[in-house]
């Protein structure tokens, strides 16, 4: 296929993974291609689609940096080879049997309010503890896509006033709200995501595994389906207008976690090691 050329296809993605410090690379890359290639069923369906894992950076993670080099050097990683794009901040990673995954720089980033932001499709640097419209701002001034994901307990009581506010204003054309499988089926969807898709605001779910070993398993098992033109040798800016555009859907895939696997996973990140 020539990287140079945009055809329409299905596009799936992850929009919130973090690379731990206990995970191994390879390894991460064999379990998405695993899990993307659970949602396209068919052999053609297989051959139209394209598989993308959208980084989101704590503040002094470096893995992506990491990563980009070892693709300007065209490094190979147990059965991954990392070669650039034309872009800075995309990579892609293919495997032995020719099967490819790009992965798009973001940052994950910490508000005054301690409200998340995620800044996807962007490797600059943002600045934790600035209040969340500020964030917001930031992003978009330097033509990241803004996401403010479901946590656990996250959108409650005074940061869940601040989200309401902030859904109710004027002040953004557009936020994005993220989805995430660590949240309990048990639990109800969150009110804030129908408020947003009301105004025409996009949910991008992803997985967010934990800093637990076994969680390098999640990436890629929940996200989003879109359909559209993507130009592989700029997947990063490609993915970019396709988001923003109004006219595109979304379409959620993956399941939530069971009670016992949450359950568990809340008391080994409180009780137990993590890297």
């Amino acid at each position: 296929m020539n990287s140079q050329v945009k055809i329409n296809q299905k596009i799936i993605a992850d929009a919130h993974v973090h690379i731990h410090k206990c995970f191994e690379i390879d390894q991460l890359l064999n379990a998405s291609l695993i899990n993307f290639h659970k949602i396209s069923r068919t052999k053609t369906d297989l051959e139209n689609s394209v598989f993308l894992i959208f980084l989101t950076e704590m503040l002094g993670d470096i893995e992506f940096s990491r990563l980009l080099e070892y693709a300007q050097n065209h490094h190979q990683i147990n059965n991954w080879k990392l070669a650039p794009t034309k872009e800075s901040i995309s990579i892609s990673a293919t495997n032995n049997e020719n099967q490819k995954i790009f992965i798009i720089a973001g940052r994950q980033i910490v508000t005054a309010e301690k409200l998340e932001v995620l800044a996807l499709i962007s490797d600059n640097e943002f600045a934790d503890g600035l209040p969340v419209e500020t964030t917001i701002q930031n992003i978009v001034s330097k033509n990241g896509i803004p996401v403010l994901p479901w946590g656990v307990g996250k959108w409650l009581g005074k940061r869940g006033n601040i989200l309401q506010k902030l859904l109710n204003s004027d002040t953004f054309s557009m936020v994005y709200l993220g989805d995430n499988s660590g949240r309990p089926s048990f639990w109800p969807r969150p009110s804030f995501f129908k408020l947003a898709e009301q105004r025409g605001w996009k949910v991008l779910p992803g997985t967010d595994p934990l800093p637990l070993k076994s969680e390098y398993t999640r990436p890629g098992s929940f996200g989003f389906i879109v359909e559209g033109e993507l130009n592989l040798a700029e997947p990063g800016k490609s993915m970019k207008e396709i988001l923003l555009n109004p006219t595109t859907s979304v379409q959620p895939y993956g399941s939530l976690e069971t009670p016992f696997q949450f359950i568990r996973n809340q008391f080994a990140i409180r009780y137990g090691a993590h890297n």
